[in-house]
């Protein structure tokens, strides 16, 4: 769905481990204006998953780029996920790109 220049994307990504990582993002010009994500796995510390929807803000719709920042967000801020790692995240973003498809 586009909305004046800004497209609406969404994808539900079951990760190996059988948790769901859902993502809804703002896209413009191939770049992630926001994000939000959701599912059925625990961040630890719990303000972890808002911090990494803010890095998320203006960083190109591309893998190397989204694996690079996905990476230093759980290395800075010694997140864990519970259920999931950190290239579903990954993941699930590029799974949410038109043509893309999630596991």
């Amino acid at each position: 769905m586009t909305m004046g220049g800004t497209t609406l994307l969404s994808a539900d990504y079951k990760a190996p481990g059988g948790k769901l990582v859902r993502v809804r993002l703002r896209e413009a010009d191939g770049r992630i204006e926001s994000a939000k994500i959701s599912g059925d796995f625990f961040l630890i510390p719990e303000d972890s998953l808002p911090k990494l929807e803010m890095m998320l803000e203006d960083v190109p719709l591309r893998e190397k780029e989204l694996k690079l920042l996905v990476d230093r967000f759980f290395r800075g801020t010694s997140a864990q996920g519970l259920g999931v790692a950190p290239d579903d995240f990954v993941n699930a973003i590029l799974a949410a790109k038109p043509g893309e498809t999630g596991s």
